[in-house]
C-alpha cells in the first residue's frame, strides 16, 4: 500500500496505472547471498533503463502521481 495525495493505493493499482503511462513493471530478486531469505524489489522501467533506487515502483508512483500545491 502506498499513500499518494492522501489516499491509499494497492501495488496492483499502481502497477496498472504505471503500465498505462508506458512503464514496464518488473520484479527482481535482490538477495546478495545464496543462503539469504529471498528479497524482491519491483521496478518501473522505461526505455531500457537499469534498475536503481530512483526507479522503484514506489518512487516512480510518487514522482508521476504526486501533485504538489502551488507556491504562493
Amino acid at each position: 500500500m502506498i499513500k499518494i495525495n492522501g489516499y491509499w493505493y494497492s501495488g496492483t493499482e499502481i502497477k496498472q496505472a504505471l503500465e498505462k503511462k508506458g512503464y514496464t513493471v518488473v520484479t527482481l530478486e535482490i538477495s546478495t547471498e545464496p543462503r539469504d531469505y529471498p528479497q524482491y524489489e519491483t521496478y518501473a522501467l522505461r526505455n531500457k533503463e537499469e534498475p536503481t533506487v530512483l526507479n522503484t515502483l514506489k518512487s516512480r508512483a510518487l514522482h508521476e502521481f504526486q501533485k504538489k500545491p502551488k507556491l504562493i
